[in-house]
């Protein structure tokens, strides 16, 4: 099983540095559809593989100064927190609900496998959208300073900084139960609320945030003991090499056609858990 397990770490890590996002989602399902790990067990894992990957990723966009810390801290008020309940609820569930727990792990990661199939096809037209905000906001930047200089809405210092906590709260208690969707759901999302943010700092902080829920989600399921270290270090040997190759074929694969595709086999992958 050694080999087979590098092998799919390979082809994780390529589709990761392929298209960007939704590569790691595949991993859970794999684990368990295939290899018949138990769901507890291939989420522990998988979270605790993702920590290590999002780790290298935020190095690298900290080093570009691609980060921006401030919404990074809103998200992780609402995600670190709301992971670890959902892992100690998972944790609860495995003991004292052993026949339940299963089935509640597949059909959450079932779901959010779908919701993540429809965000990776609209993300272009997300980030597209992005763009022409972000335009007008230049454009704006060109008017008289007496109409361009004002305070900061009601919006932007109170609700703004309050939903993007709600949101971190939504997707860290997925991700704690499914261990999916921790960079595509909050990428979205982030594009809505700060149109300001170029794509380089979108997708930094994305990664950052990311790394801070992880890291929180591991914590809880090492507590636990249901992180397979060999598994992680077996997959790792796999997905880093596989995250280089990724990342210079992307320049020779058309990006329109392999986000279709991954889309398509996730939203399968969840079908089929559900």
């Amino acid at each position: 099983m050694d080999y087979r397990i590098s092998l799919v770490g390979l082809c994780i890590g390529f589709l990761i540095g392929l298209t960007g996002m939704g590569g790691g989602s595949l991993l859970a399902p794999i684990m368990i559809l295939l290899f018949r790990i138990p769901p507890v067990w291939a989420v522990g894992t998988d979270i605790a593989y993702s920590t290590v990957t999002k780790a290298v990723g935020s190095v690298i966009h900290m080093r570009q100064k691609s980060v921006n810390f401030k919404v990074a801290f809103w998200l992780a008020c609402g995600s670190v927190p709301a992971t670890l309940f959902s892992v100690g609820l998972v944790q609860y569930l495995r003991k004292n609900y052993s026949s339940v727990i299963n089935g509640v792990i597949l059909h959450a990661l079932g779901f959010t496998l779908l919701t993540v199939a429809v965000l990776l096809v609209a993300k272009p037209y997300v980030l597209k959208r992005l763009e022409d905000r972000k335009l007008k906001l230049q454009q704006q930047a060109t008017l008289p300073a007496e109409i361009t200089l004002q305070a900061p809405s009601r919006w932007q210092r109170y609700y703004r900084p309050l939903l993007t906590m709600l949101i971190g709260a939504v997707v860290g208690f997925l991700v704690g139960l499914t261990s999916v969707g921790s960079g595509t759901l909050i990428i979205v999302s982030l594009a809505f609320l700060f149109p300001k943010l170029g794509p380089k700092e979108l997708v930094g902080t994305d990664i950052f945030q990311a790394f801070l829920l992880l890291a929180s989600g591991t914590i809880g399921y090492f507590t636990a003991g249901t992180i397979n270290w060999t598994l992680v270090v077996l997959l790792l040997l796999g997905s880093l090499p596989g995250v280089f190759i990724g990342s210079v074929s992307s320049k020779y694969v058309p990006d329109r056609f392999m986000r279709p595709v991954l889309a398509t086999v996730l939203a399968l992958s969840g079908l089929k858990l559900i």
